[in-house]
């Protein structure tokens, strides 16, 4: 395959001299060390979610270190108001790049990178030849170039101009035809998979309780929580469901003048922080429950600590609830409270693309490392995204030990459900 990207250069004299560029170049593009510390938070933050989103796809695994390179070398800086968002460009270079992945595949990778920079408009390096060359990967991969090209604002397939790679079919447009069945199939594959691993985990739910998954499921994310851990807050509304769990009945409860009044006793003069309201709203519907939990004597009651939701994308109210309090039904109040503070004791036992090829040794010591740097030791491997991931403390809540049948089969359907195929030993 050419690398087209050598005769980019030699075309640019002439692209800026017939005016095809109105946007002029920023030649005084700043160096990472003249970026603000948010600007460049900012834009690692973008990237590491991008190869984050590559790696834990095994279908593109293989090309997170590639990509990751790509970008480096194309994104300069944020844009800054009222500048042209040059990462469109940037996307569909990767998305047609003839040197990457292809098929389904390259839409796929191209799909994580977008999300990844979703809300963080950035400047290229060279505009003029990004467009170039994202305009040749265009021509040389496209299933219809034209489409493509009108969509980014570039010129169009010119008379006589070669379409299609040194490799491409005797038939015209065969190439294009091929990578389009691909991409296809593997969108209709892996929607199929999510439609009746869906169907599997919300079926059981009764109308309040659906109603309260599709409330909670997806609330403080801009992209909506992993398919996986939307599957686990399912499942836990599933077994709180069969408990009788009724969040409103609870709210009610806490507001009425018999709970304020045995709150008042119950505490005792101690001064209720945000840490004891949160595993108060989560675990204390009715008198029984309130009495329990504070005869656990929870260590909640500390006014200097600062209180943080545990689960990314799940709602405040209920879905933050929901986990805490299926967490303290198998592990007790002080697992929940563990669980609140993303205690580093907890072990996150079911295995993901990223710390797993299909299968990694889920007894393999390591060190784990604390927010101030210190360490410590960890006699399995540990797996995190986003603080602590609803799918992913499953086992520890149900008590499934590492390696168990149970825990086999969590981690098994985890696995075929977010990534398809077979979960089995990489060697």
């Amino acid at each position: 395959m050419v690398d087209s990207r050598k005769s980019i250069q030699a075309r640019q004299q002439r692209r800026r001299a017939n005016g095809e560029f109105a946007e002029e170049q920023d030649t005084g593009l700043p160096s990472d060390d003249t970026l603000t510390d948010f600007e460049r938070k900012r834009l690692n933050n973008a990237m590491l979610a991008a190869e984050t989103n590559i790696i834990m796809d095994p279908d593109v695994a293989n090309y997170s270190q590639y990509a990751a390179s790509r970008l480096d070398e194309l994104v300069a800086r944020p844009a800054k108001p009222g500048e042209t968002d040059d990462m469109p460009l940037i996307v569909a270079n990767l998305r047609y790049d003839p040197m990457g992945t292809d098929g389904s595949r390259a839409d796929y990778l191209a799909d994580h990178v977008q999300a990844a920079y979703d809300g963080v408009p950035v400047k290229a390096r060279d505009r003029i030849q990004l467009a170039e060359e994202t305009r040749q990967h265009i021509l040389d991969t496209a299933v219809d170039p034209d489409k493509a090209l009108r969509e980014l604002g570039l010129r169009p397939v010119q008379p006589g101009e070669h379409v299609g790679g040194p490799d491409t079919p005797r038939f015209p447009g065969e190439l294009a035809e091929l990578r389009y069945q691909a991409a296809l199939k593997g969108a209709q594959t892996k929607q199929a998979r999510y439609d009746a691993a869906s169907e599997k985990h919300l079926a059981p739910l009764n109308e309040q309780m659906l109603g309260l998954y599709k409330a909670n499921v997806n609330r403080g994310l801009i992209n909506g929580s992993a398919f996986d851990d939307k599957m686990a807050f399912a499942d836990t509304l599933r077994e709180l469901q069969e408990d009788g769990w009724n969040p409103q009945a609870g709210r009610e409860y806490r507001k009425s003048k018999e709970f304020r009044k045995l709150e008042k006793q119950l505490l005792d003069g101690r001064k209720p922080t945000r840490r004891y309201r949160q595993l108060r709203d989560a675990l204390c519907d009715d008198e029984h429950e309130y009495r329990a939990f504070m005869a656990a004597d929870p260590d909640v009651f500390d006014p200097d600590e600062k209180a943080k939701k545990p689960f990314a994308g799940l709602g405040p109210d209920v879905g933050q609830a929901a986990m805490l309090r299926l967490a303290a039904k198998h592990r007790g109040v002080k697992g929940a409270v563990a669980l609140a503070r993303w205690d580093p004791g907890i072990e996150y036992t079911v295995p993901d693309a990223k710390h797993h090829t299909f299968r990694m040794e889920h007894d393999r010591p390591g060190i784990g490392h604390m927010s101030d740097g210190s360490t410590y030791p960890v006699g399995h491997t540990i797996i995190t995204a986003n603080g602590i991931k609803p799918s992913s403390v499953m086992s520890w809540i149900h008590r499934e030990k590492p390696g168990s049948p149970e825990w086999e089969h969590r981690a098994r359907q985890r696995f075929m459900e977010q990534n398809g195929g077979d979960w089995h030993s990489a060697s």
